[in-house]
């Protein structure tokens, strides 16, 4: 992979510089996000020169580390590369044994407990979770740390029992003060109209890098239990007025004709409390231009700054990728063309189709870190 290396390192400084607001993939491309202008009518989308022979499915960005999972358009297999850029650092993470098309990944740190603000002194870490099976062919899940200092992997022991919650795979865990969050559900009991019924219930799990282990099933703000018609629940970070990190999730669909997006105020692994952004009610989302499904929901932003939320998708037709712009007062404020979307090849139960993917934006503004990735070459 010496020529991809090259290209790596090729990334410009004074591109770095320019500090994106985002990193997004569309089209399995990395893309840079510059902020959108000040009457809100366009954006700016620069293709960024990197992992150019290979498909980008997610990225996600920590405490100005970027990690791309990628693949090779002959091979499933996830490959990993961190990226630092804005000392034009990349380094390709080689599975401890290897990893699979089931593997998530998460990054994040862990600053010993002293609240360092310094991204150089906090221990940066990356979370493999895998679904395996174990003796007897017992379902089991998987969880794997990498130290980005030791440059090794490690397995935890503390989840090899398979817990009574799942995680799927289209869902992307989000980085906010060095922990990540995720999406899960499981089935539970509910009693309606004196019967006791199977439902699914969905709740926030946090894995908690400086414990190295996941924390207590924290409640969304709204219906714990899925009764929306199988609606989208995507999650997203960004910066508060007062500079904290904090959690927002989207939650919505098509068929119920309503979003609504909630934001934490104040956050941890053991807690959260929740005000609501915005709710959008304009019926079928086909008269913006666009769908919401559960299963290939895009992602979105909050900018608290200028009550605002952009939500990256599909356009109707399944041909665009769009950004649509929506005031914290419920306007709808555009939709900003960001280019075609392409149709790709994606596998499901090892049938393979093509079909376009929305835009996926990493959580968080990017911000410059120090943090020596000690490795030029591939």
């Amino acid at each position: 992979m010496s020529n991809v290396g090259e290209k790596l390192v090729g990334e410009k400084k004074e591109a770095a510089a320019q500090q994106p607001q985002q990193y997004l993939t569309m089209n399995a491309k990395l893309y840079s996000l510059e902020r959108f202008q000040a009457d809100f009518v366009d954006v700016s989308v620069k293709e960024v020169d990197l992992l150019n022979e290979l498909e980008v499915s997610k990225v996600y960005h920590c405490d100005g580390l970027v990690l791309c999972v990628a693949k090779d358009k002959k091979d499933d297999s996830p490959k990993l590369v961190l990226w630092n850029p804005y000392l034009c650092q990349t380094r390709w993470i080689e599975p401890r044994e290897e990893f699979n098309k089931n593997n998530r990944f998460a990054i994040g740190y862990d600053d010993g407990g002293s609240g360092s603000g310094s991204d150089s002194q906090r221990n940066h870490k990356i979370m493999s979770l895998a679904d395996t099976f174990g003796p007897e062919r017992k379902h089991e899940l998987v969880c794997e740390i990498y130290e980005i200092r030791s440059n090794s992997w490690r397995v935890l022991d503390v989840v090899k029992d398979y817990p009574k919650w799942s995680i799927d795979m289209d869902q992307r865990g989000v980085s906010v003060k060095g922990n990540t969050y995720f999406f899960a559900h499981h089935l539970a009991d509910r009693v309606f109209r004196g019967l006791v019924l199977k439902q699914e219930e969905i709740f926030l799990i946090c894995f908690d890098f400086a414990k190295e282990r996941f924390g207590p099933r924290l409640p969304f703000p709204f219906d714990s239990f899925d009764g929306f018609n199988g609606d989208l629940v995507t999650l997203s970070s960004f910066v508060s007025g007062g500079g904290d990190e904090q959690l927002a999730v989207l939650f919505g669909g098509y068929e119920s004709g309503f979003f609504e997006i909630w934001v934490t105020l104040t956050v941890d692994p053991n807690g959260a409390s929740w005000s609501k952004f915005l709710r959008m009610d304009p019926g079928p989302f086909c008269s913006y231009g666009f769908q919401l499904y559960p299963s290939s929901g895009g992602s979105f932003l909050v900018d608290e700054d200028n009550k605002l939320a952009v939500l990256f998708e599909l356009d109707q037709t399944q041909t665009t990728h769009k950004a649509f712009v929506f005031g914290q007062d419920g306007s709808f404020k555009s939709s900003v063309s960001l280019g075609q979307a392409l149709l790709l090849e994606n596998r499901s139960y090892n049938k393979l189709y093509k079909a376009a993917r929305p835009p996926l934006v990493s959580s968080s503004p990017y911000r410059p870190s120090s943090v020596q990735l000690n490795q030029t070459n591939v």
